[in-house]
């Protein structure tokens, strides 16, 4: 190999090894005039008591807090020797170390640098003709004030020691100094264009889910990266996000007190996503923005980053929770108001007094459902049986609005219409997702010591905190309110008996982890109602309630008084049934048998029933009549003033 082209492959390893070390490395450069005072040499006083010296360093920044490097530099000690001096001597000896230092530095203020190290290496000692040569070694501390990112002043201490031919012992010159510093920084690294900023990334490990977007403010969706590449390090930073059209403030998502240079720090990423998420109805993105706000050595500054947000549709959802559902139902949508103000404007105008109010209401918005036409069928794309025990799966569930549109759905999207349809009215609802139906529960708010009032045994209800819930079969929709009932609380009963795990999920506790979105559509979702088909369907659900939970009841008081002969008190008990099945008309034929044989109870009964008519007079008649068998009798009283007033 000729010797021009070695040249050439040194010249260009050498060139490589430069722009690496050069581009990968913050360079130092410090100067340091200094007054010397050696009163701490070994001997005899020799020196005077002042000299001067002036050192110079460079060094390489290492992980933001250590720099390391050459130090060389000049010191002139006046001799005294008690004033005299040998022909061939000068009044000064020159000192030149050097060597090598270290120090570590930090940052306590923003402008304030503090910095603690020692340098050692060889000097050169001339006085006159004579020299000599042997260590040296300094300790120092420096106290600077960062003027701007490259140029900090300040004022350094040290202690120096020369020595003569040890490391250590009795030095020949052993001083301490002072003097004032300045520091020169060079950032060395290459940067891409638009560095010298706060550089901003994410990590947003999967699509987020429109349905859960007031949930983001406060629970991360990712985490934010935060990479320092200003000249120095950065304090108070704040970070926020905010996306044009999507979000409805720029939301704060974490502060931090300082980034060293070149570092990187991370914050949980949250937004305060608005309604407009909801616009999504197929799989998309969401360009926004990280603003970055920071102080740089007293100066306030802002960095922009632009980031990409992957959103799925609004109607996607996974069952790693059931209780997520509790965000698809609103009580409050339009579509579910105007739909639930129909049926029970219909249903006020049958209500049966003695029947509990909440169940007559259940039966009203279960059956209106059906009249309507909407049918729970099977959704072949995304199945409720398959994709509600598979977590990884990404399930498309409608909100009440589109059920309500579309005539119908899988089974947990007509649940989701039905507890929106009983909140909208102030009926507490709970749902159970069992392997093959969707189980609605609503709440009747009868106390569990009065069931036996309203129910025959306990095989039909659920008894939850001391009140009783009923349960509803979204599969049984076409076959109406009656069989849903008794079908959900088959299935129920039977996974309890089989020490099944069963998953019933309040919607009261549900909204406080997921609250509801509120969605609703412009769309027109008007539904029509036959109203006559719907109090026939549900004069018949009520017929059957009062066959299977009155019916033995009613015959064992029927087969009481007929073998124990006619008594007033079992007349009242068999009229007490008829009215809490709603059958006033038996109700008030038993009454009557009761109050003419003298029962007080009987008449009062009587004249509430006539209350309830609006036969007044007939009512007054009743309540006049039990005050005179018992004039005491506080009920009849207040009824009776109660009936006068309606009259007047």
């Amino acid at each position: 190999m000729s010797l021009k082209y070695k040249s050439k492959v040194f010249l260009l390893v050498l060139s490589l090894f430069t722009n690496i070390s050069l581009f990968s490395y913050d360079l130092t450069f410090k100067a340091e005039p200094m007054g010397v005072a050696p009163f701490l040499s070994a001997g005899d006083q020799k020196w005077d008591k002042l000299g001067v010296g002036a050192l110079v360093s460079g060094g390489m920044d290492f992980w933001g807090s250590f720099n390391a490097g050459p130090s060389f530099g000049y010191f002139m000690v006046l001799k005294d020797n008690n004033g005299e001096l040998l022909p061939d001597e000068s009044k000064y000896v020159s000192v030149i170390p050097f060597g090598i230092q270290l120090n570590a530095f930090f940052y306590p203020f923003a402008r304030i640098e503090l910095a603690l190290g020692g340098a050692t290496g060889f000097a050169i000692g001339k006085n006159a003709s004579d020299s000599h040569f042997a260590p040296w070694y300094r300790g120092f501390a420096d106290l600077g004030f960062r003027l701007n990112p490259h140029w900090t002043a300040g004022l350094s201490a040290s202690y120096f020691a020369y020595q003569n031919d040890t490391w250590f012992g009795e030095p020949g010159i052993g001083a301490v100094t002072a003097g004032i510093s300045l520091k020169y920084h060079l950032e060395t690294e290459r940067k891409n264009s638009g560095a010298g900023v706060v550089e901003c990334t994410s990590d947003i490990p999967e699509s987020l889910f429109p349905l859960f977007y007031t949930m983001y403010k406060d629970n991360p969706f990712g985490t934010i990266y935060i990479k320092n590449n200003e000249s120095a390090e950065i304090r108070n930073v704040t970070v926020s996000f905010r996306a044009e059209g999507y979000t409805a403030s720029e939301l704060k998502c974490g502060s931090i007190s300082n980034i060293r240079k070149r570092k990187t720090k991370e914050i949980p990423f949250t937004a305060d996503f608005s309604k407009n998420i909801l616009r999504f109805t197929e799989n998309g993105k969401i360009p926004g923005e990280i603003v970055v706000s920071y102080n740089l050595l007293g100066e306030q500054k802002t960095s922009v980053s632009s980031v990409i947000i992957p959103v799925y549709n609004r109607n996607q959802v996974r069952w790693s929770d059931p209780q997520s559902l509790a965000a698809y139902i609103s009580a409050t949508a339009p579509e579910v108001l105007e739909l639930s103000k129909v049926l029970v404007g219909i249903a006020r105008t049958k209500l049966r007094s003695g029947v509990n109010r909440n169940l007559q209401f259940a039966m009203y918005l279960f059956e209106g459902m059906r009249i309507a036409g909407i049918k729970c069928s099977s959704d072949f794309e995304t199945p409720y049986n398959r994709f509600h025990v598979d977590d990884t799966l990404i399930d498309y569930i409608q909100y009440p609005y589109q059920t309500i549109f579309y005539n119908g759905g899988d089974c947990d999207d007509v649940g989701i219409l039905t507890l929106a349809l009983l909140e909208s009215v102030g009926i507490s609802g709970a749902f159970i997702p069992v392997d093959d139906d969707f189980i609605v529960l609503f709440d009747t708010k009868i106390a569990s010591d009065k069931a036996e009032r309203f129910f025959d045994g306990d095989s039909r209800i659920l008894d939850l905190e001391g009140s009783i819930w009923i349960p509803l079969s979204m599969r049984s929709l076409q076959e109406g309110f009656i069989n849903s009932w008794h079908n959900a609380a088959k299935d129920v009963n039977a996974l309890l008996e089989a020490g099944e795990e069963v998953t019933l999920v309040s919607l009261e506790e549900a909204w406080q982890i997921y609250p509801s979105n509120g969605f609703s559509s412009t769309e027109n979702v008007s539904t029509n109602i036959d109203e006559k088909r719907l109090v026939a369907a549900s004069e018949v659900d009520m017929a059957r309630y009062v066959a299977v939970e009155f019916g033995s009841k009613i015959e064992a008081a029927k087969n009481k008084i007929k073998n124990n002969g006619e008594n007033a008190d079992d007349y009242n008990q068999l009229g007490m049934l008829y009215v809490r099945a709603g059958r006033y008309k038996d109700a008030t034929e038993v009454y009557t048998k009761s109050a003419n044989l003298g029962n007080v109870t009987a008449m009062n009964n009587l004249g509430n029933i006539a209350s309830l008519n609006k036969n007044y007079l007939e009512a007054k008649k009743w309540y006049e009549r039990a005050l005179q068998k018992d004039p005491k009798n506080e009920s009849a009283r207040k009824n009776l003033e109660r009936v006068l007033g309606e009259l007047e």
